[in-house]
């Protein structure tokens, strides 16, 4: 009792420290794209900060993993931590001495992008370390909950911050986050990790760890499944709702904000729901039921949010698919964390994020040429018919954006009852 009770106190200061930190961080990459909007007034600068730590994130992300399962995950931490402070620190002294330009914001979104492809699978399998097998739910839940809470209050308080005092006060409330949460994990936080701190791992050991992973995964049929249905239902969410939400909110509204500004709230509190839900029920034994549960919720919100065209059916439907989001990847993460040692998560959490990293510019993308070029010129042509298509999604604008949502949804919800009576993936419960 007494072992269950320290782990999860060093986890709470690890958890809590790290989410401190990572408002700081996500603030200042808030404040940035919005300082260097204002300042050159192009959206492309907008898109190469995200091109210029993306593309690094992808190129290393499956070494970055190798990485972390040889060598002792507080370590890496704490280097990240310091190297990527090192960043803001750069940014810092350019924006007091007025030689703050795109290039120097792209260039510390390069180093931030490499530091990320060994930050994030270390702190997942740490977390792993750090709390017990019955406690992982719990542990998801409340990370959820942090999450949203994290995404609702970081672009107001980064705004304030900027509007009032400027990009600098950004900068320094980040690097205090950064003091905060380094001193917490070098100081306090202990994590069980197997492999020592002094431990010194050769190029070719990674390499080899680079190459069992691939093999790990390609001959694991169970978590090649999962991982299959991780892309499908992560694209599909990007071409659709992640990407189009706003979108189509305005389509359909003649641009007025304030409904998107409630389905906003709506889709926050449908998330944070669900998160306080899995913090306090306990964690049942089979956890295939539970991430299906949440991934239909998910699938049936995107499809029937197409088919809205009123306030109160996107509230009720955007509570019900963002309720289902937290339960799916709560379970789809305690899967991994149960069925994978911890010599081998650091690069099977690296896939995974290079997966996402990957999928959503290219759902993003996708969603807008589909849109543009196809869906809505189609529905346009649909004006004056009446049929199944235009009963669904109705005649306005802003219906074939609606027919991508419900398209997607549907392709999602026959894909995913497809894949579940796979015999492997079967196997994860089991």
């Amino acid at each position: 009792m007494k072992r269950t009770e320290n782990k999860m106190y060093n986890f709470m200061l690890f958890f809590i420290s790290q989410t401190v930190s990572e408002l700081g961080t996500s603030m200042t990459g808030f404040a940035t794209v919005i300082w260097m909007y204002s300042n050159s007034g192009q959206v492309m600068s907008s898109s190469l900060l995200a091109i210029c730590s993306t593309v690094p994130y992808l190129t290393v992300s499956l070494f970055g993993g190798a990485v972390v399962d040889k060598t002792n995950k507080k370590k890496i931490m704490l280097i990240c931590d310091l190297i990527a402070a090192v960043g803001s620190v750069i940014l810092l002294i350019c924006y007091s001495l007025g030689y703050l330009q795109l290039w120097v914001l792209c260039l510390v979104n390069v180093i931030n992008g490499f530091m990320n492809a060994f930050q994030n699978p270390a702190s997942q399998v740490a977390v792993t370390l750090l709390v017990d097998e019955k406690d992982y739910a719990r542990i998801g839940g409340i990370q959820s909950t942090m999450g949203a809470m994290v995404g609702i209050f970081q672009p107001i308080l980064a705004t304030t911050i900027l509007n009032v005092f400027g990009l600098q006060w950004i900068l320094i409330v980040d690097l205090c986050t950064f003091f905060f949460a380094f001193f917490v994990l070098l100081f306090v936080v202990e994590i069980p990790d197997e492999i020592s701190s002094d431990n010194q791992t050769s190029f070719s050991e990674i390499w080899n760890g680079l190459k069992e992973g691939i093999d790990f995964i390609a001959g694991n049929q169970p978590i090649l499944m999962l991982l299959i249905m991780y892309c499908v239902l992560e694209f599909i969410g990007a071409i659709s709702f992640d990407s189009m939400c706003t979108p189509l909110l305005l389509a359909r509204t003649n641009n007025n904000e304030i409904t998107v500004g409630i389905v906003s709230s709506f889709m926050a509190i449908g998330c944070i729901v669900a998160s306080v839900l899995l913090s306090i029920i306990r964690q049942p034994s089979k956890k295939l039921p539970l991430m299906y549960l949440g991934s239909y919720l998910c699938l049936f919100g995107i499809t029937l949010f197409g088919m809205g065209r009123n306030l109160v059916w996107w509230c009720i439907v955007v509570f019900i698919g963002c309720f289902g989001s937290p339960i799916y990847h709560t379970y789809q993460t305690i899967i991994i964390r149960e069925k994978i040692d911890t010599s081998m998560q650091g690069r099977v959490f690296s896939l995974q994020g290079m997966i996402t990293q990957a999928l959503t510019p290219l759902g993003f993308l996708g969603g807008g040429i589909l849109a543009d070029y196809v869906f809505e010129p189609f529905m346009k042509k649909m004006y004056s018919k009446r049929n199944i298509i235009t009963f669904l999604v109705g005649r306005q604008n802003g219906s074939g954006i609606g027919l991508i949502f419900v398209l997607a949804g549907v392709t999602g919800i026959i894909v995913l009852t497809i894949m579940k009576c796979n015999p492997a993936i079967k196997q994860l419960d089991r």
